[in-house]
């Protein structure tokens, strides 16, 4: 059953939660794929499987780092893929799963995130004295005892910080040494560009090589990205059952508000479509869209919601630098 022919949302509950569970696709679902398909094995028939390429000569894994500011998607994209990938599932207890999710907290140290994994994966018996070569060295073996093949490390600058604590050459080695584990796993890292930077520091460069990059692209006026943005908002707009006049062009504004950036951009548009939604409106007016901005880029004398028209707005705000970074 595609979504064309699933019942309606009707009550306001309904469609917020619509708004909430709807993942908006860009194309970039398919590179992700591609990089996939490079640190997975696949089958006669050219299928991907859940088994993580390795080189019996060097007894390795592969790795892909996944790379983006904040607010461009990376997370959205990674949950999505493990949510609808054919063979990858996720590890929840108890039901298992082979693919482990884990977001690192922003305090975490590299022993705080091996205890994680510890606990995520049902072993309760952690002792607070135990060091981190030892707590990775039971994470690891943790792989092999409950079947997870694949382990995405979301945020995972945040164990490569410095400061008093931390040991950022042992959360390199950490990493690396995920992919020589005697169980095979794949290792997927997501962070902002500084996370490269500091596995680049690393002076024999061993572990940067063990990865493949993919960084999504910020969404480009005009571009294909664009186009299926401004789809998405148009299609859930409908859904949801507001209108909106298509020379406001509100999908290129909320682009051009958020610098391209899919994860912002996504996020502002569902905010301007739900708070239409839990007013009781039946359409969204640049007025309206600019209320929902300015709750969070307040003291603007100037929106990209103003209400002359688009080139005019855009112009002006471009003379003035808006958006350049």
């Amino acid at each position: 059953m595609n979504e064309t022919t699933k019942a309606l949302p009707k009550s306001i509950k309904e469609k917020e939660q619509w708004l909430k569970d709807r993942y908006w696709k860009f194309g970039e679902e398919e590179n992700l794929d591609d990089h996939l398909h490079d640190i997975f094995e696949v089958d006669n028939n050219g299928q991907r499987t859940a088994e993580p390429r390795f080189d019996p000569l060097n007894r390795e894994t592969k790795g892909l780092m996944v790379l983006g500011a904040s607010g461009n998607g990376k997370t959205a994209l990674l949950m999505r893929a493990l949510r609808v990938d054919p063979v990858l599932t996720e590890f929840k207890l108890p039901q298992g799963g082979n693919t482990l999710f884990i977001t690192v907290p922003p305090d975490a140290t590299i022993k705080k995130l091996a205890e994680i994994i510890l606990a995520e994966t049902g072993y309760t018996k952690i002792n607070a004295k135990l060091r981190a070569t030892d707590a990775w060295e039971l994470a690891r073996h943790r792989f092999g005892l409950v079947g997870i093949k694949t382990l995405v490390i979301d945020e995972c600058h945040h164990i490569l910080r410095p400061g008093a604590g931390r040991d950022i050459p042992a959360a390199i080695q950490a990493l690396k040494h995920i992919m020589q584990s005697e169980h095979k796993v794949a290792l997927i890292i997501a962070g902002v560009p500084e996370l490269k930077d500091a596995i680049l520091a690393e002076a024999s460069g061993e572990t940067m090589r063990r990865f493949d990059e993919f960084s999504p692209s910020r969404i480009r006026p005009r571009s294909k990205g664009a186009v299926l943005f401004g789809r998405n908002f148009a299609k859930s707009a409908g859904i949801l059952g507001l209108h909106v006049a298509e020379e406001d062009v509100i999908p290129e504004r909320i682009l051009f508000a958020q610098n391209g950036q899919i994860g912002k951009s996504v996020k502002l548009a569902k905010e301007i479509l739900r708070a239409a939604v839990v007013r009781g409106r039946d359409e969204i007016t640049l007025n309206h869209a600019e209320r929902v901005y300015k709750k969070s880029n307040s003291g603007l004398d100037m929106t990209p919601f103003d209400a002359a028209e688009w080139d005019v707005v855009k112009a002006e705000l471009t003379a003035i630098g808006w958006g350049q970074s």
